[in-house]
């Protein structure tokens, strides 16, 4: 496995390209020969801020593909309000028919990115293998056990911050998270704020328990000094998969501020 030294050292190996998907621009991150990772990235940022981790994961042996959710960077927003979990899941779908790239064998997605990872994974049965959950929204609630989130909308968004600032993470590190946030805010406010309400919202449930008669496996990841997706709702989240949750230590950005716990993640989970 390539080393973070290494990584740091050289450039960053992923490159930036862009398709049109149903007649709107879409940006994407991409690296790496093997087997399709699809990488959903989470509310109020890029792939770029996971790009040490996903250069690793594309110089293990993956061939990484992380697009900019509709709205997020260079891609076009969707016309109206954000789409039902269906919907993303047929723009995943025809975002990949546009490319001509083989269909992901592993899809990972972190915070509203595993949302949206288990719904399109549900939809597509049959031809993912490994999905990881990476302090995922969809542990909110259960129909059996009536579970709700508690927080407000403002609460939730604000313990993103919160958590950024706990994590130890280099001056860089929040300069460049704090700064994709505040372009999405600037850029369009009232759908960040909607999105927000939906990420906080979301249950996967329904999903997680039909996958969990599949045949596909799925991790699911929490992280143990995480302020915005809490123990309690990685557990049920990982109850919903008929699964034992893996803890890593960190707060909700560790992907992007240990990345190499990234790769042991895919690594030794599999």
């Amino acid at each position: 496995m390539a080393s973070i030294a290494k990584v740091v050292k050289n450039s960053i190996s992923l490159k930036l390209s862009r398709c049109e998907v149903a007649g709107r621009s879409v940006g994407y991150l991409s690296g790496g020969e093997g087997p399709t990772l699809l990488f959903i990235h989470g509310w109020a940022v890029t792939p770029y801020v996971y790009k040490v981790a996903l250069d690793l994961a594309a110089r293990s042996g993956n061939r990484v593909i992380a697009p900019f959710l509709p709205g997020f960077g260079p891609s076009e927003a969707f016309s109206g309000s954000w789409p039902s979990s269906s919907q993303i899941s047929q723009w995943i779908e025809a975002f990949f028919d546009e490319l001509g790239e083989p269909r992901p064998t592993v899809v990972a997605g972190h915070s509203l990115g595993g949302g949206i990872s288990a719904s399109y994974v549900s939809d597509f049965p049959g031809q993912v293998e490994r999905l990881y959950l990476l302090s995922s929204v969809g542990g909110n609630s259960t129909p059996a056990e009536n579970l709700t989130e508690t927080r407000s909308a403002l609460e939730w968004s604000l313990s993103l911050p919160l958590d950024l600032l706990s994590s130890q993470a280099s001056y860089n590190h929040v300069i460049s998270m704090v700064g994709t946030g505040l372009i999405q805010l600037v850029r369009d406010p009232v759908g960040l704020w909607r999105l927000s309400r939906l990420a906080r919202n979301y249950s996967l449930h329904e999903e997680l328990s039909q996958m969990a008669r599949s045949n596909t496996r799925v991790v699911v990841v929490g992280a143990v000094s995480d302020k915005v997706i809490t123990k309690d709702s990685i557990m049920h989240l990982a109850r919903s998969a008929s699964v034992d949750p893996v803890w890593v230590s960190g707060t909700h950005s560790w992907i992007s501020t240990h990345p190499e716990r990234f790769i042991e993640v895919i690594t030794n989970f599999h």
